[in-house]
């Protein structure tokens, strides 16, 4: 059901005025009160409502009103009530008029750099307001942010992708991806994620808004046109020569590719700006201080908070086989897959990379660079993807066919990239060669 203007919801109480747009879930409405005042009536479009799983749809659009209600603060938009009309639940918005802060920088260009920061400093303080919640919004972008008409006052919107949030544990959130504008975590299903999410976001929110450039995107899949750990972000004073030195810096320590190297919440980051926080806003009691990571911490090795000193001490004692087995292990443990006992090219399409680049690390380090998953796809690229030639060279294939788990050879007098023996699993070696690639 789409309500064309005119429609009248909750006998009288509201008239449709218009559509103001619609998305991938969600489709909203200008419409007026019986004082005459507009509101935002906001529910889910009619694809959604024409879908078999439906009534969880409803109930993910139940708990997005019930994260909004619970963040309230000047700077977020305001619910007034949810309403259900007919079999289909509705929240009444507070009506922002204004434009959007992407909009602004369309129409205007690049804003001058206190301007920029005023609005940035009214999002932050919001941001505390959520993470105080437990919350994490995740779709930080000019687009999201309105500015009031005629004040110089920004409020945060859309909160459909807000999820909780426990600092420091793994959990499984849904994939979104606003390019440009989300961290590396985000594109992993299963992530540690913590207030550092969204002070990314805000980050490359302030990026665009001093340079009217989208920054560049974290990695993904085609790394070509992205970030990744050897292409550092181009500094936003590159683009614009008058940003000052300390706010360039702090945009790229906000942006930094990796979560642990970011000031871990947003009043550390307004620290490095210069901002002063409103006195009422004070450090989100859900959000623990992290200090300098060890070199094994799993909070930082992991995207989803693995252990590796097992791993470590057997390669570091030249325990091969029980290296080999810890490896294996730890790769099913990684994507929750230690039931199955197996992947499916798609787990392995996206495996956490920096999982992948630390089980890597340590296998060349204590091999002296002579097994490792990154040693056998050089292999794997110089007999041109042939799987066959690649187990001949490495030692997993003789005589024309498959050695068997016993029959490998668990010292340096092993072929060069013979272990790990974790891509003898079938044929998906290819999908896991891709991976590697993608992940540097």
């Amino acid at each position: 059901m789409v309500w064309k203007p005119g429609h009248v919801l909750q006998d009288g109480k509201y008239i449709i005025e218009e559509k103001l747009g619609e998305g991938g879930f969600g489709i909203t409405y200008l419409a007026s009160d019986r004082s005459n005042n507009f509101v935002v009536i906001k529910t889910l479009n009619e694809k959604i409502q024409n879908r078999r799983n439906f009534a969880k749809c409803q109930q993910d659009f139940l708990n997005e009103a019930l994260r909004l209600a619970k963040c309230a603060h000047p700077h977020i938009v305001g619910i007034h009530e949810l309403i259900q009309e007919e079999s289909l639940w509705c929240m009444v918005i507070e009506y922002i008029d204004g434009i959007d802060l992407a909009t602004l920088v369309d129409n205007e260009g690049a804003l001058p750099e206190p301007e920029a920061l005023h609005y940035i400093q009214q999002i932050g303080e919001a941001l505390c307001a959520v993470h105080r919640q437990g919350f994490l919004h995740r779709d930080i972008k000019p687009l999201n942010i309105l500015l009031r008409t005629e004040q110089e006052e920004a409020v945060l919107i859309d909160f459909g992708l807000a999820r909780e949030f426990t600092p420091n544990l793994t959990q499984i959130h849904t994939e979104y991806i606003s390019k440009g504008f989300a961290p590396i975590e985000q594109y992993d299903r299963r992530s540690l994620r913590g207030a550092y999410t969204d002070v990314y976001g805000l980050a490359a929110t302030l990026y665009a808004l001093l340079t009217a450039e989208i920054p560049e995107a974290s990695p993904t899949r085609d790394r070509q046109v992205n970030r990744h750990q050897n292409d550092p972000l181009v500094p936003p004073k590159q683009f614009n020569p008058e940003i000052s030195e300390r706010v360039n810096a702090a945009i790229l320590e906000g942006m930094a590719l990796e979560p642990e190297n970011r000031p871990q919440t947003i009043p550390a980051w307004f620290n490095l700006l210069g901002i002063e926080l409103n006195s009422t806003v004070s450090e989100p009691a859900v959000v623990s201080k992290v200090s300098e990571p060890a070199v094994f911490s799993p909070q930082w090795t992991s995207a989803v908070g693995m252990d590796y000193s097992r791993l470590r001490d057997f390669l570091a004692a030249g325990n091969w086989q029980e290296a080999d087995r810890e490896t294996a292990a730890i790769m099913l443990r990684v994507y929750g897959r230690e039931k199955e006992g197996r992947f499916s090219i798609e787990d392995i399409q996206k495996f956490p990379c920096r999982d992948l680049r630390t089980i890597d690390k340590l296998w060349l380090e204590h091999s002296n660079g002579y097994f490792s998953f990154s040693v056998q796809n050089q292999v794997w690229k110089s007999v041109e993807k042939n799987y066959e030639a690649f187990g001949e060279i490495i030692g997993w294939r003789r005589g024309n066919s498959w050695i068997s788990y016993s029959e490998l050879i668990f010292n340096l007098t092993a072929p060069e990239g013979h272990l790990p023996s974790w891509g003898r699993r079938g044929r998906l070696w290819s999908a896991f060669a891709k991976r590697i690639e993608e992940c540097g």
